[in-house]
């Protein structure tokens, strides 16, 4: 009897899980990187006093109090789009909380050496379990709750017309059953779109940048362009991650060997991104952004405990090239889902990322 139960209450899951998830890894990372180069330029700053009995507020309550503020936040508002908060805010208080990891399990405090390639052993954990959730295929249960939540946005005034159109097309792909599924899909067909809103400069050049984007890829130089930019790319963070580990004694450490491993497994799915992007542009984005999320979850934070602050500038670049692969994946899913090619692109309509 009890199976049965536990089953239902893992149905229904969203849609954008998958990005939303790797939001949270991707902020989390940010969060020990951003934790730690604060620490450096302000010399390690301790807010109580140093004596044995002297009150010391430690940098791990900053962690658990941002969770606790997107915990907080999800729980009160209904809103769907709340959940981008809880990736951001949470994914960054789970790495300042995370970043302390040394004073949990060690005497020596936060500077224990190995917590790092624990903290890299952690995400990658993490990578691992919410691929493996974001992997399986959707179901029609799935489907449903998905566009219940959809209503809800219409509730709240915040579902526009290609938001329910693109709703509709995925509840049809799957093809749920009964009457309540039926219900389900005449009140999202009639729902009220919310009413255009003039756009703000950040949107019309968002619409440009992807109207431009949709052109190119029909040029020739696009997949020329793409290939060398990822080869370079892949080139140089294996290149650099070598010439750290490789100087002195070699690769000898445990940091050392999880670096090199994981910029040499970022650089294959690299190339089987570069395999597949002549036979479908959304396959070869996904395996780009799988390569990219490895460089940042693992590679950076290895090069910043080597070069703290070239590894800044290195995790901002990555960070720019994830959100520009993860645009471009959000085009190309769209284009698959709504079957046009260039239509809703152009006009703008393209889902966040």
């Amino acid at each position: 009897m009890s199976k049965p139960q536990r089953t239902k209450r893992f149905r229904g899951r969203n849609y954008t899980l998958g990005p939303q998830l790797d939001t949270f890894l991707v902020c989390a990372a940010s969060g020990v990187v951003i934790n730690r180069l604060f620490l450096i330029i302000t010399g390690y700053p301790q807010i109580g006093g140093r004596e044995p009995d002297a009150i010391h507020i430690s940098h791990a309550i900053y962690g658990p109090f941002a969770m606790m503020v997107a915990v907080a936040l999800t729980i009160s508002f209904l809103n769907p789009a709340m959940r981008w908060v809880l990736a951001i805010v949470g994914g960054l208080g789970f790495g300042w909380f995370i970043d302390e990891l040394g004073k949990f399990v060690s005497n020596a405090g936060y500077l224990y050496k190995p917590a790092l390639a624990l903290i890299y052993i952690t995400f990658i954990l993490m990578f691992l379990g919410f691929r493996s959730l974001a992997s399986h295929s959707f179901g029609p249960d799935d489907a449903v709750a998905n566009a219940l939540e959809s209503l809800q946005s219409a509730a709240l005034g915040s579902l526009d017309d290609a938001q329910r159109r693109d709703a509709l097309a995925r509840f049809d792909a799957l093809a749920p059953e009964g009457a309540f599924a039926a219900e389900v899909r005449a009140l999202l067909s009639n729902a009220p779109a919310s009413p255009p809103r003039p756009p703000s400069a950040f949107h019309r050049l968002r619409g440009i940048i992807r109207a431009r984007y949709v052109a190119w890829t029909h040029h020739r130089s696009f997949t020329i362009v793409i290939i060398t930019f990822f080869v370079f790319l892949a080139a140089s963070t294996l290149g650099s991650v070598v010439g750290l580990t490789v100087d002195g004694t070699g690769i000898t450490k445990p940091s050392e060997r999880v670096a090199t491993f994981a910029a040499a497994v970022a650089g294959i799915l690299v190339l089987i991104g570069i395999w597949q992007i002549r036979k479908s542009r959304l396959t070869a984005f996904f395996w780009f952004d799988r390569a990219l999320l490895v460089w940042i979850l693992v590679v950076q934070v290895y090069m910043f405990q080597q070069e703290q602050f070239a590894a800044v500038v290195g995790l901002a670049v990555d960070l720019v090239i994830w959100v520009m692969v993860r645009s471009a994946i959000a085009v190309e899913e769209q284009r698959a889902h709504m079957g046009t090619r260039e239509d809703a692109a152009t006009s703008g309509d393209i889902l966040p990322a």
